[in-house]
């Protein structure tokens, strides 16, 4: 299954990672060194038609009294990511978008072009 919806940008994300792996209960610093995680972020990739790199893994609060700043880390870091998949496609839709307006006006200076062209030709016969 391959997510192409009008170009937008996908990510997926992996929440629960704690549950791949019982070690990332209590330490989640290791996360993106984790082969178990890597397995299935692998296989979300796969299976969602996505670069890995657009599987972004995170813990959720769940029965913790306190904050966990590596918790929040994976969160912040999930966030900026999808915020930067966001700034590209934003950028890349205005790029596009003139390349259109220049291939208009490109394509109304060749027609321009071609009408003096004719009257030029016309004049001198």
């Amino acid at each position: 299954m391959q997510l192409f919806i009008s170009e937008i940008p996908v990510v997926v994300v992996l929440s629960k990672v704690d549950k791949v792996d019982a070690t990332l209960a209590t330490d989640v610093s290791t996360v993106f060194k984790n082969a178990k995680v890597k397995e299935v972020v692998m296989e979300t990739a796969r299976l969602f038609g996505i670069s890995a790199n657009q599987v972004l893994p995170v813990k959720k609060y769940e029965t913790e009294m306190t904050l966990d700043t590596g918790v929040d880390i994976l969160a912040l870091m999930a966030l900026r990511q999808m915020l930067y998949s966001a700034e590209d496609h934003l950028d890349n839709a205005q790029m596009r978008e003139a390349m259109s307006a220049m291939r208009v006006r490109g394509a109304g200076d060749v027609q321009g072009r071609r009408a003096r062209d004719d009257e030029t030709a016309s004049e001198s016969i």
